[in-house]
């Protein structure tokens, strides 16, 4: 795909006296050019602009986004900065500075890099802002970046004032409503509400002895976030062997006890210890068997539960993955893999045009096709039947040519790549691709809902996903010849079959309501709906050939082939063919 840049022109900075009220902002032009050096001229376009700091890559300081026109050069202006605070607020101080700016000539936000560019002159104004805006603060302090040499503390200097009373008024600043000075913390205050912060370390510290009735003793209560529990290995002088222990209590009366000597200390056992495992005793054989069948009714009701949860479980599932696959109008519920990591759905039917209301819908049925009816698809004032044969890249967009629209005849291949540039049809020329730039009225009636799939995504579906042989082949339905896809997770519907063949439309072969069954299932079907070359239509029933949206040179495509050794994906068609389109939206 072409990507486009811009070409800066200037960077304009205000420059104001010494006294004069500082504009906000810069003026900003620059040229945009395509990729073969051509001026977009007259177009509104969208810009992003961005201050970076420190290099070409660093952080983002200031960002701002805005549609603007370029003129009949290609040149487009805008203003920086205007009454923007984030931008007032850059220090021009601490660069170095680059400006970059990013262009999506679509007018949307889909942003391509064009260009970065160090800054080289400073916005003088907007620093001698920022210098004035400090010295009329009521205090400086060591943490501020024009300040970053003042690397000594106030304790450093000689003979530096000790007390509040050490400080004169030898410039007249304190009035005689003003003489009484409050030192909190590091702040010093004055009555007259003005107040000094010094620097770190005068002040801020606290002496215990200077403490007003400080208390002699500390009760553990009163200690901020005193543990609650110790470590036996954090107490000093504690014992680490049992022989460094005493009986200071006297509950140890020998070294040896048995059962008696216990009890007789405390009959907290009745004189008995009872093998509740294996019980000798008839009582506590029942006992144990009442606490069994407590035990097993207990497991039972956390089965019941943890059933319960798994149920619920996989229901919360199932809403997440509906939320997050919804079902699109004209959608097939079939999912197929195009790629290793990419899957699809298929549209219900092939893509048709209305010339004379100019109107882009789905075949009802995945079996209709407009036969003979393409041979009038010329007379787009005039042509009420629905066709559904195009030439490539035909959708409408006429990229600036004023042509290419879906009932373009002409056999001349050449005249078809002015529109699409001898490109793929993805990225900046997916505009040509005749279900991204249209609404479709069964499917869903929006813009960039639906696309083509491109020659290796075809490929990969008929050739490289798991088991891709046994999911396709020839069939008949509702008496029209054409070929099956079968979705990747495939589960014949019952009373119905199918064989895999590239031989035959007559192995595989399906009523309306025998295909409704499959369709259910997920299963795609192919229309034979033959080929046009200008406004003749032949082969109606007998082949069929789909667009990819890949390009094989300047005037022809790949299609994907139905017919005699339908399993060839490389035919190449010439642009001028009429070939049909079937769309997919990505799931």
């Amino acid at each position: 795909m072409k990507k486009l840049f811009t070409t800066l022109v200037a960077i304009v900075a205000f420059a104001c006296a010494a006294m004069a009220q500082v504009p906000q902002g810069f003026n900003y032009q620059a040229v945009v050019r395509n990729n073969a050096g051509q001026l977009i001229p007259n177009r509104n376009v969208s810009v992003r602009i961005s201050i970076l700091r420190g290099s070409e890559t660093g952080t983002s300081v200031y960002t701002q986004s805005e549609s603007v026109s370029t003129n009949a050069n290609g040149l487009f202006t805008l203003i920086v900065g205007e009454n923007s605070t984030e931008f007032a607020s850059i220090n021009w101080a601490n660069g170095p500075y680059y400006i970059q700016s990013e262009v999506d000539i679509q007018g949307g936000s889909n942003y391509s890099l064009s260009t970065v560019q160090k800054i080289l002159t400073v916005p003088y104004a907007h620093y001698a802002t920022i210098a004035s805006r400090l010295e009329d603060d009521a205090y400086l302090n060591e943490q501020d970046p024009f300040f970053s040499a003042w690397n000594y503390l106030y304790d450093s200097l000689r003979n530096a004032p000790q007390n509040l009373s050490d400080f004169n008024n030898d410039q007249g600043f304190l009035t005689a409503d003003d003489l009484e000075l409050i030192l909190h913390g590091d702040t010093l205050f004055i009555t007259g509400g003005s107040y000094v912060i010094l620097p770190i370390g005068r002040g801020g510290s606290i002496h215990w002895d200077s403490i007003i009735n400080a208390p002699t003793t500390i009760e553990w209560d009163s200690i901020l976030n005193a543990p609650t529990t110790i470590e036996w290995d954090s107490v000093i002088n504690h014992p680490t062997n049992l022989s460094e222990f005493n009986n200071d209590l006297g509950f140890i009366t020998a070294e040896t006890q048995g059962l008696n000597d216990v009890i007789a200390i405390n009959n907290n056992a009745y004189g008995q210890i009872k093998n509740v495992y294996a019980p000798t005793d008839p009582l506590d054989a029942v006992n144990k068997a009442y606490v069994d069948s407590l035990v097993d009714g207990i497991n039972a009701r956390i089965d019941s539960l943890n059933n319960y949860y798994l149920s619920m479980l996989d229901s919360v599932n199932d809403r997440i993955f509906q939320l997050e696959h919804p079902t699109v109008k004209g959608a097939l519920p079939g999912i197929f893999s195009v790629s290793a990591t990419g899957k699809v759905n298929f549209a219900q039917g092939n893509l048709q045009y209305r010339p004379r209301i100019k109107t882009w819908r789905f075949a009802v049925h995945q079996w209709d096709v407009a036969g003979s009816d393409n041979n009038n698809v010329y007379m787009q004032a005039y042509c009420s039947s629905w066709v559904d044969l195009f030439g490539y890249g035909t959708s409408g967009w006429d990229g600036g040519a004023g042509r290419f629209m879906p009932y373009e005849t002409t056999t001349n291949n050449t005249e078809y790549t002015e529109a699409i540039d001898g490109n793929d049809l993805t990225e900046f020329y997916a505009n040509g691709d005749w279900g991204f730039y249209n609404p479709i009225i069964n499917g869903g009636n929006q813009t960039a809902m639906w696309r083509t799939l491109t020659y290796s995504e075809w490929s990969y579906l008929l050739t490289q996903r798991a088991n891709a042989a046994q999911l396709r082949g020839m069939a008949t339905v509702e008496s029209t010849p054409g070929y099956v896809l079968l979705p990747d997770e495939w589960e014949c519907p019952a009373g119905r079959t199918f064989v895999n063949t590239d031989s035959s439309y007559t192995v595989n072969v399906y009523s309306a309501a025998d295909w409704a069954s499959m369709e259910a299932a997920g299963a795609v079907f192919l229309p034979a709906a033959g080929s046009r070359t200008g406004s003749v239509t032949t082969n109606i029933g007998t082949i069929g050939n789909y667009w990819t949206s890949s390009h094989v040179n300047g005037t022809t495509a790949y299609s994907f082939h139905i017919g005699a050794n339908s399993n060839v994906m490389q035919n190449i068609m010439t642009y001028s063919t009429g070939c049909s389109v079937r769309v997919v939206r990505d799931y």
